[in-house]
Formats: structure tokens, sequence, C-alpha cells
């Protein structure tokens, strides 16, 4: 009875006020819980999205997963390789479609390991990558989306300090973030070895025999790269090869520092992350800077150049891939001065294993395609 004489005695607007105050408390502690609840039946369809189109379909059971805040590294799943392509920009590129249809079919049919395929895109590359994996990959495929936005934004520094040295300009062709990319690959994807393809490839090999080559790494090798099949490096430092008349730099295979193509890339990530070489020269722009002045350089080729550039100091950072594990097609710098010193890079008188059809070449029709 005290008790309510004591709330009678509230003045009757403080009463409202707080009526009001409860009121508003519920509708904001229901809205939250609201969402919350939202919010995990999104991320439970992400997750077993795959299942999802297994039930539906038992001749599939491929996993689509969109890719958010990776923390921990993942390691590979035994018998399973993950590759990174990069697709963008496909409105403006009609035979991006098509590329990477013929990348996909010729690593699936050949391969006789299980793949994990990590596709860095936008919104109409993962149209593109979803349905071409999904149709010509085996069953056990995996697919792991990852926004380009958000990926090139948290390594957004580093990509702008690379474009300054090896491209024309930001807004020129290899000026776009995408060609960066690999280089900074350990900071943005939580795994430890990768394989890093161009979409203008074709296989005529099991990409495991590719994956293997990781074990042939020295303690100091982080990165897995073939040369340049065409005297491009030749081109571009002949300025300093004209002050150094004996240098290998820019010069053929087998002994020269011919310069790299990044169209077929190994990359140890775990190892890119301990090389504290590899990570000062991604952090210092002033020793790149120091680096292009030595060397004379300009480059505009994107990644490329960068790893050109650092084998000229750094070689042991680099494990050379057989020019068959990427065989490039493109012969323009045969047309255009060099068509005395051209065959001395160009020639590969490997078996071919992997086909790369560069300044848009044309790649032969394979065997297998013909059966």
């Amino acid at each position: 009875m005290a008790s309510y004489k004591l709330f009678r005695t509230f003045p009757r607007k403080l009463y409202s006020l707080l009526c009001i105050v409860f009121v508003i408390l519920i509708i904001l502690w229901s809205s939250k819980v609201f969402n919350l609840t939202k919010n995990i039946k999104k991320e439970k369809f992400l997750v077993i999205r795959g299942t999802v189109k297994h039930l539906k379909n038992k001749t599939r059971d491929t996993f689509i997963h969109i890719a958010s805040r990776e923390t921990t590294v993942l390691k590979r799943k035994e018998g399973n390789v993950n590759i990174v392509i990069v697709i963008k920009n496909s409105k403006n590129n009609p035979n991006l479609h098509p590329k990477f249809k013929v990348l996909v079919e010729s690593i699936s049919r050949k391969s006789s390991i299980s793949l994990c395929f990590h596709v860095i895109c936008d919104e109409d590359g993962k149209t593109i990558a979803t349905s071409v994996i999904e149709r010509a990959a085996p069953s056990e495929t995996q697919i792991i989306i990852h926004d380009i936005t958000i990926m090139t934004q948290k390594v957004k520094e580093q990509i702008s300090q690379m474009q300054t040295f090896f491209s024309h300009s930001s807004k020129s062709y290899y000026g776009d973030p995408l060609f960066f990319l690999s280089i900074v690959l350990h900071r943005v994807i939580p795994l430890d070895k990768v394989i890093m393809l161009d979409v203008d490839l074709k296989f005529d090999e099991d990409i495991r025999l590719l994956y293997n080559i990781f074990d042939e790494f020295s303690e100091r090798s982080i990165i897995g790269i073939a040369r340049e099949n065409q005297p491009v490096y030749r081109h571009l430092f002949h300025q300093y090869r004209g002050k150094n008349p004996s240098t290998r730099v820019g010069a053929p295979p087998p002994d020269g520092l011919t310069g790299f193509n990044s169209g077929v890339l190994l990359l140890d990530l775990e190892k890119m992350r301990k090389s504290q070489v590899y990570n000062s020269l991604i952090d210092s722009p002033k020793t790149l800077e120091t680096l292009t002045q030595k060397y004379l350089f300009k480059g505009h080729l994107g990644d490329q150049d960068f790893y050109t550039l650092v084998s000229m100091e750094h070689e042991d950072l680099f494990h050379i891939l057989p020019c068959s594990w990427n065989r490039q097609l493109c012969v323009w710098w045969r047309d255009h001065g060099y068509s005395q010193v051209f065959d001395q890079y160009y020639t590969c008188s490997e078996q071919i294993k992997v086909y790369h059809g560069n300044c848009n070449s044309n790649i032969p029709t394979l065997q297998w395609e013909r059966q």
C-alpha cells in the first residue's frame, strides 16, 4: 500500500516520459534481434549453399562460398590445389568469358587432383566464374569468390606505390590494381600456397605436376615464375645495357637475367609473409626508387616488372619455371626492332604444357579438343 502511494506521488508527465522511453527501448531491442537473426540466416545460407545445390541436383555438389573476413591461414586440404584467377571489367572485354571457359575446361580435363578456384572479381566476374566452373569443372570442385574492390582496398597503399614505378599511370591498362595483386596476395588471402593464373591460358598437362614444382623451391625461393619469351626487358633496360655492355641484365636465357612473365605464378604465400627481404621491398618506396634509378628502369607491365627488377638484386627469391609451363605465343617484338635476337628469347624446345595466348595470340587446337 505504501509503494502504491509512492507511485501515485510521481508527476504524470514524468510517468508518461518513462513509458515512452520504455517503449522506445523495446522497439530498439526487437530491431537488433531481428537484424541479428537475419544476418545469421544469411550467413548460414552462404555456408550451406553448396549443400542446397546438391540436394536439388545430385549430379553436382560444387561448393560456392562468398569470402568475407578471413583471419587465419588456411592450410591446403590434402589432395587439393588452390588456384587464383582475377576477372574484372568483363563488360568491356567480351573475350574474357570464352577465355575463362577454355582455361577452366583445360585444367579440369587434365587434372588428377581436386581443385579450389579462388576468383577475385567484380559482380559480373562472379556471374561468369560461378556459371563456367559449375558447368566445366568436376563435381568436387570448390569455388570461393573474393570481392576485388574490398581486396585491393586492403593493400591500397602498397599498390599505389607499385603503380608509380610499374605503370604509365593508374588509368592506363596495366595501371589497374588487378595487375599488382599477386605482389601482395600474401597479405589478403590466408592460404599457404597458390597457383595464380592469367585468363588467357590453355593447359595440356595435369596441373598437379605444376603444383609439385613447389617441392623444388630452394630455402629462400618464394615465387615460381617463367622467363619472358620476348626481348621485352632487353628493350626496357636498354639504357642500362648501353652503359654496361657485358651485363646479364636483359640478356637471353639460359645465363641472362631475361626478365619474367607473370601469366603463371607459383606463390608460396607462407614464405612470402616470412621473407623480410621481400616485404621490405613492398613497404619501402625509397628502396624501389633506388633500384629503378640504378637500372634506369621505367616499367609499364604491372607485377612482372616488379618481379623482374627485384630479380636483378635478389635472384634467389625466384624459382625459374620451365618455358613449357608458360609458353607465351605473342611475337610483337619480333616485328618491332628485335628480329635478329628474337629467337634467342622465344625458342622453347620442351613439350608444351601450358599455352599462353598473350597479346590476343591464337592458341592452337590441342589433341584432346579434337576427340
